[in-house]
This record gives structure tokens, C-alpha cells and sequence, in this order.
């Protein structure tokens, strides 16, 4: 616990400090609750031979909000009571998998930025507190307190299988930590079948810590938790079915690995790039080990058909459509609708975006007050002995948009080896095609609404910076195609 290490934040001059300090448990709850009180200092360790010159210097905190109530402790569980945690919303992942409570003070966000983009100093802090600040920014500038569980040690859980006396049953054993005792716990139980509550209900835990439940049959997902009169909820154990079967499937690979080399384009000058490749494996050899119950587990199929119907909504969340080959009207329609809905932004970018699509889609915005970005490029003007003519074209179709409907368009030109995909933004919302807007449907194709459209607003954002404006591409276009001329 001696010496502190540092790391600096890019070329900012700043620099993040980071100590490990050895405090009792009181101390370290007075020093955390003191924190937001205007006259903080880091903590000064409990033991006077690990006390250091850096210890308790002063340190500026912002205003801090509890989150829960203090003394309210909360135990991370995730998507919900009765949902398996994915890892993606779990809300403290410097935990580890050890039981424990916490409690935040969630504080200001702002000044972070510098840190937030710099890569070496968010792995520093992620090497040692084991919390990524990109996805979890409500930790920026804020404190957790984290209460390992006082009691339990350790918790065993298993089913027993049928006999000729009994079926099936669950069991539980309950291991207290030394000098404690498991006198006044109780735990929840909760049992799901085929997507159905189908038991919920609350149990003394008995001093030797045996808990051996008749089930008859065990053919769903059990899960529970354990309370404490004093110290709250301990222990969360989300719906989980035991295995009774395990599968295994096993390739022999014969041979090493070989290396391949390749071309990364078509010309004749690309750069090779190298990737490893192995050599063709044995038949796979599978084995089965455990039985299964004699008892029709319609939990399967009901999982199966709810799975089916989960891919449905999910699709239609994230606008997952199909158009079939020949269905050009109907994905005409579609684009037309989405873009009506905007209220404040449509940006489309699209690499083939020329005159005709302006009129096709266009007119459905709704009003002046909804700015309408396009991002083309080159190739929607490549056309031989037209150009002029096409750049005309989407000239004289911005003004007769602005005339008739009062929107206007601001354009603008990539360079043609920028862009490849193709997007729709309508407000927040980012669209991908998969195919150009002046050829939708005319073969088979799909568009689907992205699930983090922040990524690819800001990297629309960076090209629109980098792309020249319409007006200046196209008067550079008309001297260069008159010099030609002549």
C-alpha cells in the first residue's frame, strides 16, 4: 500500500493520482461521508507507519447527491429481479463477482473531456479500478462505497435428484463468516416455469444453515434472496434452471497453423497483409453426459416460441425491414413516412445522392423548422458529357424546394473514395441502407435502425466538415468543364 502511481492526460498538463489507503472500516465511512462539505482532504491512512506526505492533501469535490437515501445500502442486480445480468447494465462492475453492497454520491461530469479521450489514461484507471468511464460516465467525478456481506460466506445450491421416497428437491447450505451467526436471515424464494410466478415465498434460514426444499419436480428456473433484519438485503441469486445435461463436442486439430498471405485491394501495388489460417481438423467427436428427466420439459418449447417473439419485437425496435425485389414504391413510402416524422433533423448520406431523390423524399419534411443536411459525393455527378447538366439539376431542385415547401437543403460534396454506406438520420435516429435512395427496392435489399446512432452521427458530423459545400463544388465543376471545352 506504499507510493502512488500517475499518469498523465494527454497533453493537458493534468495528471490522474492513484493510491491504495488502508483506513478501518469507521474511518473510511466518516471520510466518505465527509466528502462535498467544502474542506475535503484524500484519506489518511488508519495505521501511522503507512501514512505518507500525499496523504491528506487537499482535494476539490463537487456537490454530491446520494443515490440511495443514506444509510440505504442497494445490491446490484442488473436488467431486473428476475432477469439474467447480461454485463451491459450491471451498475457496479468494480465489484467483481463478490456479494456486496453499495452505496454512490454521484457528482458534477464536467472537465472530463480530456480524460474521456484519452485512451492510455482511461486503461490506467481501468487496469486498477476495473470500471471502463466511457460506458459508465455517472462515475465521473463521483464516489462508491462498496460493503462486502458481513455475514454469509458462502452459499451452496444444488438439486437433488428423484428417489424412491421423494422427488426432486432444492437445497441449500448456508456457511456464516467466523464469530457470526445466521440467526434472524430469511430468504425469498422464486420460482419461474415456462415464463410463469409460479411460488414466491419467504423462509426462516435455520442456525445450522440446512434448507432442504420438496419440489417434486425441478423443471423450471429458481432463484432467491437473503435479508438480514439489520443489514438488508445480502444476497441476490436471479432465476437460473440446474443442468442436467452437458454436451460436448471436440475437434482435433492435425497439423500447425499456416499463414496466409494476401492482397488488402485489386491493384497491382496493394499493400499484403498476413492472417493465420489451420489445417483441417478430425471429425468432431460428441458426447453427452447426464440424463434427462422423464417428466415433458414444456419449459423448452415455451422458451423457443417466446425467443421467436423476442427477434419480432427486437426487429420491429430497431426497424429491421425487408423489401423484396420489385418493391421500389413501398420502400419509396416507408423513407417518405420516417422522414415526416422528423423534428429537428434529416440528414441523409448517401454517396449517389443527386437531383431526382430531392424531389422523391424531400418534399415530405415538415417545415422550415427541421434542418435538412445531404452528404454526396463525386460519384452522383460522374455521368460523361452531363455533369453540367446534373449539377443544374439539383440546383434548380433545392430552389424549387425552398420556394414551395420553405426547406432548404444545405449540400454538400465528398470526395468519391470517402463514403461507401448509406444513412438516414432523422433526429437522434440513424437509418443504414442497403442500397442507394435512387435505387431502394428496385432489387432486394434491407434497412435497419442502428442500436448506438451516436457513433455514426459523429463520424456523419466529422465528413460534413471535411466535404465542400455544393455551390463551391459546382462552380468549381462548371470553370473545369468550360476550360475542357474549349
Amino acid at each position: 500500500m506504499s507510493g502512488l502511481d500517475r499518469c498523465p492526460v494527454g497533453k493537458t498538463g493534468k495528471t490522474i493520482f492513484f493510491r491504495r489507503t488502508v483506513l478501518t472500516a469507521h474511518a473510511a465511512i466518516d471520510w466518505y461521508r465527509s466528502l462535498g462539505n467544502a474542506s475535503e482532504k484524500a484519506p489518511i491512512p488508519s495505521r501511522q507507519e503507512d501514512v505518507e506526505k500525499i496523504d491528506g492533501v487537499e482535494i476539490a469535490v463537487s456537490q454530491l447527491i446520494d443515490d440511495p437515501i443514506w444509510p440505504h445500502l442497494g445490491l446490484p442486480m442488473g436488467e431486473g429481479l428476475f432477469a439474467q445480468p447480461t454485463g451491459r447494465s450491471h451498475p457496479a462492475p468494480f465489484m467483481g463477482n463478490v456479494p456486496a453492497r453499495i452505496h454512490r454520491r454521484i457528482g458534477s461530469q464536467d472537465g472530463f473531456d480530456a480524460l474521456l479521450a484519452d485512451d492510455n489514461a482511461l486503461s490506467f484507471i481501468a487496469r486498477r479500478l476495473h470500471i471502463d468511464l466511457r460506458q459508465y460516465t455517472e462515475y465521473l467525478g463521483s464516489v462508491a462505497l462498496v460493503v462486502p456481506d458481513p455475514i454469509i460466506k458462502q452459499i451452496d445450491n444444488f438439486m437433488i435428484p428423484v428417489s424412491d421416497e421423494r422427488g426432486e428437491r432444492i437445497f441449500y447450505r448456508f456457511v456464516p463468516r467466523p464469530g457470526q451467526t445466521l440467526e434472524g436471515l430469511k430468504i425469498t424464494t422464486f420460482d419461474e416455469q415456462a415464463h410463469l410466478l409460479t411460488s414466491f415465498e419467504t423462509r426462516d434460514i435455520p442456525v445450522d444453515g440446512i434448507l432442504d426444499v420438496d419440489k417434486g419436480s425441478c423443471m423450471g428456473a429458481y432463484g432467491y434472496v437473503v435479508t438480514h433484519p439489520e443489514h438488508g438485503t445480502l444476497v441476490y441469486q436471479p432465476p437460473a434452471h440446474f443442468i442436467r445435461q452437458i454436451g460436448f463436442n471436440i475437434h482435433a486439430i492435425r497439423g500447425g497453423d499456416i499463414k496466409v498471405s494476401v492482397p488488402t485491394g485489386d491493384s497491382p501495388g496493394s499493400e499484403r497483409m498476413e492472417y493465420m489460417a489451420s489445417s483441417r481438423s478430425h471429425l468432431p467427436k460428441t458426447s453427452i453426459v447426464g440424463e434427462e428427466s422423464s417428466t415433458p420439459n414444456v419449459n423448452a418449447r415455451v422458451v423457443i416460441a417466446a425467443s421467436q417473439r423476442e427477434k419480432l419485437a427486437s426487429a420491429k425496435q430497431y426497424g429491421q425491414r425487408w423489401f423484396a425485389n420489385g418493391s421500389r414504391t413501398e420502400a419509396m413510402r416507408f423513407v417518405q413516412g420516417e422522414i415526416r416524422k422528423a423534428r429537428s433533423r434529416v440528414m441523409i448520406a448517401d454517396p449517389y445522392l443527386a437531383g431526382l431523390q430531392l424531389g422523391q423524399f424531400l418534399y415530405a419534411v415538415n417545415g422550415n423548422a427541421v434542418k435538412v443536411i445531404l452528404l454526396t459525393s463525386g460519384l452522383a455527378f460522374k455521368s460523361k458529357g452531363a455533369k453540367a447538366s446534373l449539377l443544374e439539376d439539383v440546383k434548380n431542385r433545392l430552389d424549387h424546394l425552398a420556394k414551395q415547401v420553405k426547406v432548404t437543403a444545405d449540400v454538400r460534396v465528398l470526395a468519391p473514395s470517402v463514403l461507401h454506406d448509406r444513412f438516414l438520420v432523422i433526429d437522434d435516429a440513424v437509418w443504414f441502407l442497403g442500397n442507394s435512395l435512387n435505387a431502394l427496392g428496385d432489387k432486394t435489399c434491407m434497412i435497419v435502425k442502428l442500436p448506438n446512432p451516436d457513433e455514426v452521427i459523429e463520424y456523419l458530423q466529422t465528413m460534413l466538415e471535411q466535404a465542400e459545400s455544393f455551390d463551391s463544388y459546382r462552380e468549381k465543376q462548371l470553370i473545369s468543364s468550360q476550360g475542357t471545352t474549349k
